[in-house]
């Protein structure tokens, strides 16, 4: 006879056998994992999601259902809370977009082998009074502690490096926030049908070139005004006869939000050529929520170029790969470029003081460099003299500005200087110039 016990278990298994069939604990098994509320939809390609509280990293795919396909530790900003200023050692809040990358941006034990700049201060930031600069996603080779960076995210060199394929420039989202509130897949996250009927209205009035309802969508003050106006105009009257004989819907949409911001992407068709060919574009949108309601403030329109916008890493644990960033107008890039690689040089150099890597140092000046009735042996002769008296030795650049001409360029800065011997803010200049493909330093002034 069996066990009154045992026979309860038996009748249970038995219920759950019938009640539920085998496809059903299936389906339970395979349930769809959680995803942050703030992908509210995905079309295509990877979203990057920083939980700041937690201190990690995410990439997300949706692939029918979302998946997580990479998460490792992060480190963020040592001051916890959204970043207002330069120099709070917070980092801000916000949907961004990595525009380049760069290799061996500085010391390897504190910015690693690879940095990706974020396009911080968005416009939203800009609006709210938020500013500051240089905030990258980078590596390092040291150990990763928790809460110990200037504002960037930081990520061991080796994890950065299997992100890098994972990031479209200018595409992938980065949503950096204080804490991820994870959802269910099925649970439909809040404002999504707001953002989804915003961007069919914004897709009806183009078509019917109905400017007046196209400007009542945007914030006010925010609205397209000047060339880029009567370009739209023009567009908008070119789409409205193509309307009856193709799909102008947009395609690939995807929607993200954080918090009162959001951003919505997509591809869209500009034009038919005479062969029935599209002509396309990739368009972002990016909104505020104000008084309880969504209104556009910006929009940009590119059309990408796939070669040059993909982060490739030859190797997982090399640090050799290629980058590019989308050419908006080439001289403007250029230039942008250029601010990239002296900014880099900058940091590079105070990183290098700092950590006492006095070959990195060196390496940062040009060979005919001269400051105080100084030569380079002589300057770095005397920075050495003064390690060996100090101890303790910070610096930090704050309020960088520069100026590029060619293969020369200006950079000035408050430097904040710290030692067992000294503390002192001051402004200082560095002259720089352009050497086998290199940014040195020339002259350096207080």
């Amino acid at each position: 006879m069996l066990n009154k016990k045992y026979f309860g278990i038996y009748v249970i298994l038995f219920l759950c056998w019938f009640l539920f069939p085998a496809q059903s604990f299936s389906a339970i098994s395979s349930r769809p994992e959680n995803i942050p509320d703030s992908i509210i939809s995905l079309s295509s390609g990877y979203v990057l999601v920083v939980d700041k509280q937690y201190q990690k990293i995410y990439a997300f795919k949706k692939n029918g259902a979302y998946s997580k396909v990479f998460e490792s530790p992060c480190s963020t900003g040592k001051i916890q809370g959204a970043k207002q200023s330069t120099g709070d050692a917070k980092t801000p809040n916000g949907v961004f977009f990595a525009t380049k990358m760069l290799l061996k941006p500085g010391a390897p034990e504190i910015y690693g082998t690879l940095a990706f700049p974020l396009d911080y201060p968005t416009l939203s930031d800009r609006r709210a009074g938020r500013n500051g600069t240089n905030i990258w996603i980078h590596g390092t080779t040291k150990p990763l502690s928790p809460l110990l960076s200037n504002g960037c995210v930081v990520l061991r060199d080796s994890d950065l490096h299997r992100l890098t394929d994972l990031i479209y420039f200018n595409k992938t989202p980065v949503i950096i926030q204080e804490s991820i509130n994870w959802i269910s897949q099925n649970q439909i996250p809040s404002a999504k049908e707001e953002l989804e009927r915003i961007l069919a209205l914004w897709n009806r009035y183009s078509i019917d070139a109905d400017m007046k309802s196209f400007d009542a969508l945007y914030l006010p003050g925010a609205e397209v005004k000047g060339k880029k106006r009567e370009e739209l105009i023009r567009k908008f009257k070119s789409l409205k006869p193509l309307n009856n004989h193709f799909l102008l819907q947009p395609r690939d949409v995807s929607i993200l939000r954080q918090e009162n911001t959001a951003i919505i992407m997509f591809d869209q068709i500009v034009a038919v050529n005479t062969d029935n060919s599209f002509q396309g574009a990739y368009t972002k949108l990016a909104l505020e929520r104000l008084n309880n309601r969504w209104y556009i403030v910006d929009d940009v329109s590119v059309t990408p170029n796939t070669d040059k916008n993909i982060a490739r890493s030859t190797s997982t644990t090399t640090a050799t790969t290629t980058a590019a960033v989308i050419p908006a107008t080439p001289n403007k890039q250029i230039k942008t470029d250029m601010n990239g690689e002296v900014a880099a040089l900058v940091a590079k150099w105070a990183a290098s003081w700092k950590s006492g890597d006095m070959k990195s140092f060196r390496s940062c000046y040009a060979v005919n460099f001269k400051s105080k009735n100084m030569n380079l042996n002589d300057w770095v002769s005397h920075k050495n003299d003064v390690r060996k008296r100090s101890k303790n030795i910070n610096v930090r650049v704050d309020n960088l500005r520069i100026t590029v001409d060619s293969a020369l360029a200006t950079t000035s800065f408050t430097q904040y200087y710290s030692s067992s011997i000294l503390k002192s803010k001051s402004s200082k200049k560095l002259e720089l110039k352009k050497i086998d493909g290199e940014w040195k330093i020339l002259r350096e002034t207080i």
